[in-house]
């Protein structure tokens, strides 16, 4: 309540309110702006809040430089003394040294085994993700729907290609044949016309792998030039395959983004097999080219979006043989040598930083080493052809430019180090966090900009119409503000994560006392972030945004952290708020399966609602969660990438490995027995709503 009076100007800053000085209630308000922190007004606060000495810095050097030296003397005196003795210096014990050494953790990941054998690997960043593997299975959800009428009725030749997919090698296959029987299933011209533009501008992914003037100029209009022609005989088809391929899965993208149709139909799922097929008649793993890298890394996307096809391992898999593939082309590479024009410059260089930023952050939430090391990178920024000029005058980085700007700066610095197989020491996590704040979102997109009004609730727009919706320009906008702002409020959780969960285990009574402090602080207020992002836009773009279950990570994420927050120390003055917040979070995933009829309250809101309530009766500072409730301590650890071993009939489980078996648990109109959410994985429901 206090943050909506903040944002609306009726009360001072929380930065000015912490440090007591004259707020004139504007937004950014004169002193942050003076201070050099406007982009923390009007409802955050600087990181470090617990008092310290000015002089703690150097200290914590000069105790580090010291403990180095000990720890060579100690050394040169083993070396010295094994030279005339066997036995140890006398001085140098296991117990003293056991004392100076540098506190450290076991944080690994997860490797989950099954009776075969078989094992997924999640690591220390994919927290989430593990306590998603960590559920127990669902049960299997009829449907009255006809299977069949979510396929093509393509030929029996054609319906054998994506078999191959991407794997085929020879040239068995009659192309241009099979390229006219693929080309039959175009939609017609306007339709076509209407997923491309849904595509570029209305999808909350904002891929920039095809740009508009390559979709309509160089694929949409000369394939139906052609098309239109009707008589393929003696006519070679303008586009190859792959570019084929490209055309029809960004229609697959465009009908997943469009509000006018029901979700999740089988028309986006169509089209994604038609892309499969196209790209079957091409050995793209033996003869690359560009339009096969962009067509894989939108399939993959595809599988990291939502519906019927949801499946993160497919999304990795895709996206990591595009990120090979564009390494075989060259894309991380440029030189002026090479005599290309400006055109395919652009072109590459595009293509290159959006696969990059998507693989970096693809890692982060699987724990996994990215494809890309900056070292190896020398191929500049595409030209910023969204850049624009503020009120004070100063040039603006456009949507792409910033983000592929941070994610060379700080994604694929968080990834090297955090996924790095030392655990890094917390230094290094705290310069990683000021690397994030050196990057503060473009005044055009910051969310502060839309926040007045937007909070009030309104009645939900479930509206099919999209002339419901805002204008088409300010649509695009403000889902590109949402989707910066997640971007990195999530970067930010990953950052601190593993340490917020240490300062909860180090202090679960009062996390501030903790050295970890600065982490829980940063973990809280990113999850704060989120949670009312979440709720300003929802409410607003319903439409859109419930069709993308990436969205969900996020949120789930920060109401895990929330939710830890109550659940571990309910007395600290934070545990309200995030409380209330908390309580937001459940009732935007209720809103996600608006459709089930039961087990309407989410499982750790219940257990927070109970520790929280049992806090507020008995007034006890003794509360130890981790020894009155294992569970909860096995949560917290998972969740900061401890090392964990499962073991797990992974083999049995047919929606781990079946696509359609996922999407038909996750479809939010199945009339479902239990409390099924719109999310990541099945096995979430388990972990965070029942």
């Amino acid at each position: 309540m206090h943050d909506i009076k903040r944002v609306r100007g009726q009360i001072s800053c929380a930065e000015c309110r912490r440090l007591k000085l004259k707020c004139d209630k504007k937004i950014p308000c004169s002193s942050c702006i003076r201070r050099g922190c406007k982009s923390l007004c009007p409802t955050e606060t600087s990181p470090v809040q617990i008092k310290r000495s000015p002089e703690t810095a150097s200290l914590h050097t000069q105790v580090e430089t010291m403990s180095q030296r000990i720890r060579d003397l100690e050394n040169a005196l083993s070396t010295l003394q094994s030279s005339i003795s066997t036995s140890p210096y006398p001085e140098i014990t296991d117990s003293l040294q056991e004392i100076r050494k540098p506190e450290t953790f076991d944080a690994l990941g997860t490797l989950t085994l099954d009776k075969r054998g078989d094992a997924r690997y999640l690591g220390r960043s994919a927290g989430l993700e593990s306590l998603l593997e960590d559920g127990p299975e669902l049960p299997e959800i009829e449907h009255e729907e006809d299977e069949d009428d979510h396929n093509l009725a393509v030929s029996e030749e054609i319906a054998q290609l994506p078999k191959y997919f991407p794997f085929a090698s020879d040239c068995s296959w009659d192309v241009g044949l099979s390229l006219q029987l693929i080309l039959s299933y175009l939609p017609p011209k306007e339709r076509a016309w209407t997923l491309a533009e849904n595509f570029i501008e209305h999808s909350p992914l904002q891929i920039n792998v095809v740009p508009r003037e390559e979709l309509f100029d160089e694929l949409l209009t000369p394939i139906y030039q052609y098309a239109s022609a009707m008589d393929f005989a003696g006519q070679k088809c303008p586009l190859s395959p792959t570019r084929v391929g490209v055309l029809f899965i960004c229609f697959a993208h465009g009908s997943m983004a469009d509000i006018g149709i029901p979700m999740y139909c089988a028309e986006s799922e169509d089209y994604l097999r038609l892309s499969r097929i196209s790209l079957s008649l091409h050995p793209i793993i033996s003869s690359p080219d560009l339009a096969s890298v962009q067509a894989l890394t939108l399939i993959g996307m595809f599988h990291d979006t939502g519906g019927r096809s949801y499946n993160i391992e497919a999304a990795w898999s895709f996206l990591t043989i595009a990120s090979k593939l564009s390494q075989s082309l060259g894309l991380h590479r440029e030189s002026p040598k090479w005599g290309l024009d400006k055109k395919t410059l652009h072109r590459r260089r595009t293509i290159f930083w959006e696969i990059l930023t998507w693989d970096a952050m693809l890692s982060l939430s699987l724990g996994r080493p990215p494809c890309f090391f900056g070292a190896h990178i020398d191929t500049p920024f595409p030209l910023d052809e969204d850049a624009s000029v503020d009120e004070k005058g100063d040039t603006e980085p456009g949507f792409h430019h910033w983000r592929m700007t941070f994610a060379r700066d700080v994604v694929t610095a968080v990834s090297d180090i955090t996924l790095s197989s030392d655990m890094p020491d917390y230094p290094t996590i705290l310069n990683l966090d000021r690397r994030m704040r050196e990057h503060p979102l473009p005044e055009k997109y910051d969310p502060l900009r839309f926040l007045y009004g937007a909070l009030e609730r309104t009645s939900l727009n479930t509206s099919d119409d999209p002339r419901e919706l805002q204008s088409q320009n300010e649509t695009s906008i403000t889902l590109k503000s949402f989707h910066l702002t997640h971007l990195r409020a999530l970067v930010a959780m990953f950052i601190h994560r593993a340490f917020f969960a240490q300062a909860l285990l180090q202090s679960p009574s009062n996390p501030l006392s903790s050295v970890y402090a600065p982490s829980f602080l940063a973990a809280y207020r990113a999850a704060s972030i989120v949670v009312h992002c979440d709720v300003k836009h929802f409410y607003k773009y319903y439409q859109i945004l419930s069709r993308y279950w990436a969205i969900w990570n996020g949120l789930l994420t920060a109401g895990t952290i929330l939710g830890l927050i109550v659940t571990r120390c309910p007395s600290s003055p934070f545990a309200a708020n995030a409380y209330e917040e908390l309580g937001l979070t459940v009732n935007l995933f209720k809103m996600g399966a608006n459709h089930s009829d039961k087990a309407k309250r989410g499982l750790m809101h219940e257990k927070a609602t109970n520790v929280y309530e049992s806090q507020a009766n008995s007034m006890s500072d003794e509360m130890n969660v981790a020894q009155e409730d294992m569970d909860a301590l096995h949560t917290l650890e998972m969740f900061a990438g401890y090392t964990k071993l499962l073991m797990k009939d992974m083999a049995s489980n047919p929606r781990m490995f079946s696509d359609k078996a996922v999407s038909r648990s996750l479809n939010p109109d199945s009339n479902n027995g239990s409390f099924v959410i719109v999310v990541s994985h099945s096995y979430a429901v388990r972990n965070y709503l029942s």
